[in-house]
């Protein structure tokens, strides 16, 4: 298995042999079977490293159209298993929610797969309180590093184990440095191996680690590039039926508005009234595509994203409360500062609540005797060591979640059109939030909660703001931003 090992200890007594002065037929044809072997070796372990690493080029770690994560680490491991020089293998990835699990492994225990969830929790966890570990300056806090980008971590141990069961990672960095997943190799028993041939057998698991960053990476931007294409032909779309429509509705809204108040038959006063409301209904949709299909403004200004949380549940809690909906918001005390149009950024919110609002209207939307609950929680993430906020390690992490019956179809809540229920209008209330998110310069997701409910979950940029170095200017411009 470790030809490295086996080759570094033929060398060694080859040298002494040659330091020893070792004469004579015998002595010389001893030197001579030592140098073939290490030849031999040399060979072997050459082609071993060349099989492996086109196993990896031909490897397909593209990712299907609807982006099955399990496909690609299943066929990643069982490579790794395959080519290298390891038997136990895995591959970590981060799920619709932020979850850091193994997505699958091959000839892992299942032991060591809990052992390798449980670490990669914790890796989640530190990045949450803003240590570092999942951003590419600060990733010496992984583990020891092995390789240029390797590290043996200490996984723990179970009840009743002597030692300690150990793994090395090798972390998947997007190019902007953040960890989007890893693969894993089981380290038990490996502390005997000259490091240089640990180095040398992790070599082409780093390179395969790269092709397989590199692969995900691309499948979101593509993902991002198609979303937006589609948006921006239906935008186009929608703001052409929406002034045919125009018109004609105001016609119709005017002439069943003077029936209604001109007839003295009560059949026709109502049916005029039902058609006056209708068109009212008809002219919020035309609103509504017209907003779709206007250009985005932009705007400069600096809004803080836990104090404009706090004022919006202030103002909707007290009507949630109604319905008999509670709304929790877990903020964080420092502010939560991104760039963009506060007015915008506030229909954002107001559209997230009032889905989860309607998710929640139904009697049967949450379990007999749950309280229907509708939480926001808001905190910023990343590695702050050079004082400025701003880097893209920094993230503004904005949540919407309810315990309601969760999304039918996560992947196409953000469609245009999509509704999930008759109630959902025209369908363009999660399209708008996607497109208040990406016009930030932000990441917008949606996923169902287990056993019941749904998220959608936000990722926006901290504003580059040097707030260390003058923090009374920020908060001035922050409190002029407010008011």
């Amino acid at each position: 298995m470790w030809v490295g090992v086996k080759e570094i200890g033929r060398l060694a007594g080859l040298r002494w042999a040659e330091a020893a002065g070792v004469g004579g037929a015998a002595g010389a044809i001893w030197l001579l079977r030592i140098r073939s072997r290490a030849r031999a070796a040399e060979w072997r372990r050459e082609q071993r490293i060349n099989e492996e690493l086109q196993a990896y080029a031909r490897l397909d770690v593209r990712l299907p159209a609807e982006g099955k994560m399990p496909d690609l680490a299943a066929r990643v491991s069982l490579v790794m298993a395959e080519k290298s020089a390891f038997r136990r293998t895995a591959m970590l990835s981060r799920d619709g929610h932020g979850k850091f699990a193994v997505a699958a492994s091959a000839g892992m225990e299942d032991r060591t797969v809990q052992s390798l969830n449980a670490w990669a929790e914790r890796v989640i966890v530190a990045t949450e309180r803003e240590k570092g570990i999942g951003v590419r300056r600060n990733d010496g806090s992984l583990g020891t590093r092995l390789g240029s980008n390797s590290f043996a971590v200490m996984l723990g141990k179970g009840v009743g184990e002597v030692e300690y069961r150990r793994a090395i990672v090798i972390p998947l960095w997007t190019t902007g440095g953040r960890m989007v997943g890893a693969l894993a190799v089981g380290a038990d028993g490996l502390l005997g191996v000259q490091r240089a041939a640990l180095e040398e057998a992790l070599a082409p698991l780093e390179a395969l680690g790269v092709k397989v960053a590199r692969s995900m990476e691309n499948a979101a931007v593509a993902e991002r590039l198609i979303r937006a294409e589609k948006l921006a032909g239906l935008g186009l779309l929608a703001g052409g039926m929406a002034h045919a429509l125009s018109n004609p509705l105001t016609a119709v809204l005017g002439f069943a508005e003077l029936i209604a108040v001109s007839t003295a038959e009560a059949r026709v006063k109502e049916d005029a009234e039902v058609i006056v409301r209708e068109a009212l209904r008809m002219r919020q949709t035309v609103e509504s595509l017209l907003d779709f299909s206007r250009p985005m403004l932009q705007n400069d200004a600096l809004v803080d994203m836990t104090e404009l949380v706090r004022e919006l549940a202030a103002a909707c809690a007290e009507t949630l409360e109604k319905r008999g909906v509670r709304l929790v918001v877990e903020a964080e005390a420092e502010a939560s500062i991104v760039r963009g149009n506060k007015h915008r950024l506030r229909q954002l919110l107001e559209h997230l609540l009032n889905n989860a609002a309607q998710a929640l209207a139904g009697a049967d939307c949450v379990k007999d005797g749950e309280e229907p609950v509708i939480r926001i929680s808001v905190n910023s993430s990343g590695s702050a060591s050079d004082g400025v906020l701003g880097s893209e390690e920094r993230r503004v992490h904005l949540i919407v979640s309810d315990t309601g019956p969760g999304f039918h179809e996560p992947g196409r809540v953000f469609d245009p059109f999509y509704a999930i229920e008759a109630a959902d209008g025209a369908g363009l209330g999660l399209s708008i939030c996607y497109g208040i998110v990406h016009e930030t310069g932000g990441e917008i997701r949606a996923f169902n909660l287990h056993p019941h409910g749904a998220a959608v979950a936000m990722e926006l940029p901290l504003a580059a703001v040097e707030a260390e170095k003058n923090p009374a200017a920020v908060a001035g411009r922050v409190a002029s931003v407010s008011d």
